[in-house]
Parts: structure tokens; sequence; C-alpha cells
């Protein structure tokens, strides 16, 4: 992608001319108040920004600083640590030693009764 001033890019089927510092224009006419005509009007929407793998790419909101195949690369690799941090792990209950079946990592007792049960092997801190 060329990020020379003044070419033409294609985006969504809309022809842009690259501007400075990335921003795209429509290259639309209009003529201000003083009687001078105008060639290009700003698109705020998009931008040539550069991704930290050395790719140019359109940006299509301010908030975007990673080209779309890091992007899909990134959510990948996330969605595979997910995958390996949410494991169950075959923990016991830690009154009973009875085994869990946890539906999340924090899980420490088996039922209502075991919980009831190490509060009360705590001792209250009474009042």
């Amino acid at each position: 992608m060329k990020n020379v001033v003044g070419s033409r890019v294609n985006v969504h089927g809309q022809t842009l001319i690259v501007g400075c510092g990335g921003r795209l224009y429509a290259p639309r006419t209009s003529v201000d108040a003083w009687g001078r005509t105008r060639q290009t009007q700003r698109v705020m929407k998009y931008r040539i920004q550069s991704c930290t793998c050395g790719h140019a790419f359109i940006a299509h909101d301010s908030r975007m600083k990673t080209c779309p195949n890091c992007q899909a690369r990134i959510r990948q690799e996330r969605q595979g640590r997910r995958a390996a941090e949410t494991s169950p792990r075959p923990a016991p209950c830690v009154v009973c030693g009875q085994p869990l079946t946890a539906q999340r990592r924090t899980k420490t007792y088996c039922s209502r009764a075991c919980q009831q049960k190490a509060y009360r092997q705590r001792g209250s801190k009474g009042f």
C-alpha cells in the first residue's frame, strides 16, 4: 500500500486520496465562502496506519493499532491460552476429601454442608 501523499486508495468501493499524516480524503469539489474551489473533503472515518509487523493498513477506527492479520493471530493465541486456563482440575474437597467437579477454579468445597462445617471449624470470631 502506498503512503505517498496524493496517491489514490480504494476502500470499500470508494476511491480516496492519501493526505498528510495518512489521513484519507474523498475527491469532491466544493466552493468555500470566499469563492475558492476546494478539491477534496476529509473523511474522518479512515486513516492509513502502520502495524507493528511493518505492514500498512487502513484503520476504520482511531483505536485500531494492528492489521487484520495480526489481530487474527492474537485472537487465536488468546483462545489457546483461555482453553488451557479453564481446563477443569480435579481437586478434592478441603473438608471431606471427595473429588470436585469444579465449575470454577476457586471452588474448594463439594457442598454447602462442607462449607458450613469448615466455617464452624475455623471458629466464629465472637462479638
